[in-house]
């Protein structure tokens, strides 16, 4: 996500709205405190909450994405597929290939590249369906898994909740980046009260819980590969606290002193070195195999893609849907409003088809690519005799795998001192933008060219920081901790984009009261007039 209008620019006055950020910032200050002064019991505390909820909840979650999907099928084909995002006449900000790089690369994170790398080992070793542990057919399955939690699925929650914030924004006029205003066709003046406090408090606790997921589970390859640099100790706990240091205080000083053009010069620099890294390995390594792997991972995975989607295993008990499927679509759950903000604010002028086609075909590709060269790299080095990157899982774990397997990479040492440097980047770059997008939904009113203040912006990303260093502690070589903040907190924001949903409808009933009117030609458009706020 990038940010584009000036941090110079900010209110004169205090601007904050106590009636998120004091609740928000209590609740996270509490369940901070209980990770440091309470680390084994709260520990506990998440295993048993994360197994009553992926048992009793994880149906939900599964559904609702699948249901996201099909909405998104339902933007694109019907009548308002043709309504435009913008005023008549208006161009498109950002040619179509531009718009579309801008939406792929959105997707490729820190996470992207750790979880691609290493992820295949653990369903590999507790594949689904009851099929053999490190079996080849559990080699199969792990290859197409990746590519089905970062495929269509996840882009519908980006997408079914741009296209009513796109609306809202460019059609209605709606400038202000609450929830809450994108509710009120729906709740009226509740949208002042609890109601529309509650929607405003969901977004940002879901946000600092997608923050600290991300956060924990990249640490431990970026520390080993800082280790691996300085010739330290990789289980050196120090190295992890600098790195979540790091990721920090640099969005911080980048903020306040408005180094927004340094941000977007290292973006380009981290785009170049995710291409170096993924196409690297593709032309210089096992080319074939990993082109051919790629071709029955996508064929298994769209041949099973409605039992890929659905199944709880609730007669097995595996607990891989629980322990996999359920987290992934929580964790696109939580990140569902401020990827869908920024996919809005860059699509003005296009089409709410062209929109929900684009964003679900550029941003599952941009994600699947890395899904088809990196665990197939991996598992080419596992089935070959390599390197049996399985036992270093479990010796060394997530961070010895990542300096295992790109030590064999073209370029060996290079390669592992850049997949660092990018996954750093890449997490600083986006929590820059989450620092941004926490102050701006805290604040009372910002006009469509303010930004919010910089100590409200610095304040988030410093308690950001605190609650991941707690929550990383817990138990750092544990996912189910992780896998329980995305899911508790997944679940309110899945609430919350449904009400985000049913407003867009009610005012699209308002808008169009005898509905959105059929169009004989394709490249008809429908634009809506309003008055901006």
């Amino acid at each position: 996500m990038s940010v584009e209008s000036s941090v110079d620019n900010v209110p004169k006055k205090m601007n904050v709205d106590k009636t998120v950020f004091w609740p928000a910032t209590i609740v996270t200050l509490i369940a901070g405190a209980l990770f440091f002064v309470y680390p084994e019991e709260s520990n506990a505390f998440l295993g048993k909450v994360h197994a009553f909820t992926t048992n009793e909840l994880g149906w939900f979650f599964l559904v609702f994405t699948l249901g996201l999907l099909g909405l998104c099928f339902y933007y694109a084909f019907s009548p308002m597929g043709h309504i435009v995002l913008g005023d008549e006449g208006e161009k498109p900000q950002f040619s179509t290939i531009t718009w579309l790089g801008m939406i792929l690369t959105s997707g490729t994170g820190g996470s992207l590249l750790y979880l691609g790398a290493i992820e295949w080992i653990w369903i590999m070793g507790a594949p689904p369906f009851g099929v053999e542990a490190n079996s080849l057919d559990a080699a199969r399955w792990a290859s197409a898994y990746g590519m089905f939690h970062w495929g269509p699925s996840a882009w519908a929650f980006y997408m079914a909740a741009a296209i009513p914030i796109g609306y809202f924004f460019y059609a209605k006029k709606k400038r202000n980046m609450k929830m809450s205003e994108y509710a009120r066709p729906l709740i009226g003046k509740h949208a002042d009260g609890i109601a529309g406090h509650s929607l405003n408090f969901f977004y940002i606790f879901g946000l600092l819980g997608g923050v600290l997921t991300s956060v924990a589970l990249g640490t431990p390859a970026i520390s080993s590969g800082f280790a691996y640099m300085l010739g330290l100790d990789a289980s050196n706990i120090v190295i992890d606290i600098i790195v979540i240091a790091l990721w920090t205080f640099i969005p911080i000083i980048a903020l306040v002193l408005g180094m927004k053009k340094g941000l977007s010069i290292l973006s380009n620099i981290n785009l170049v070195g995710f291409g170096i890294l993924i196409f690297s390995i593709l032309l210089l390594g096992p080319t074939w195999f990993i082109l051919n792997q790629s071709s029955d991972a996508m064929g298994l995975m769209f041949q099973n893609f409605i039992k890929m989607s659905l199944s709880t295993d609730a007669i097995g008990k595996g607990g891989f849907p629980q322990g996999w499927t359920v987290f992934y679509f929580a964790w696109w759950a939580v990140y569902a409003l401020p990827f869908g903000l920024f996919i809005a604010k860059i699509s003005k002028g296009r089409t709410i088809r062209q929109i929900t086609l684009g964003g679900l075909t550029a941003g599952s590709l941009g994600c699947m690519i890395f899904y088809m060269v990196l665990p197939n790299f991996g598992l080419n080095l596992q089935l070959n005799g390599t390197s049996d990157l399985v036992t270093v899982l479990a010796e060394k774990g997530r961070g010895g795998v990542v300096i295992e397997m790109f030590s064999h990479a073209p370029g060996g040492s290079l390669m592992i001192v850049l997949f660092t440097m990018i996954c750093l980047l890449s997490y600083i770059t986006g929590h820059t933008a989450v620092g941004y997008s926490l102050a701006a939904a805290s604040e009372k009113r910002l006009s469509n060219l303010q930004d919010p203040q910089k100590w409200n912006m610095s304040f988030w990303l410093v308690l950001a920081g605190i609650v991941s260093l707690g929550l990383y502690l817990l138990n750092p070589s544990a996912l189910y901790p992780l896998q329980t903040i995305s899911i508790i907190t997944g679940f309110p924001i899945c609430i919350a984009l449904v009400i985000l949903i049913l407003s867009f409808f009610k005012q699209l009933n308002l808008d169009f009261p005898d509905g959105v009117p059929f169009v004989k030609s394709a490249k008809e458009k429908i634009y809506v007039t309003a008055v901006e706020e």
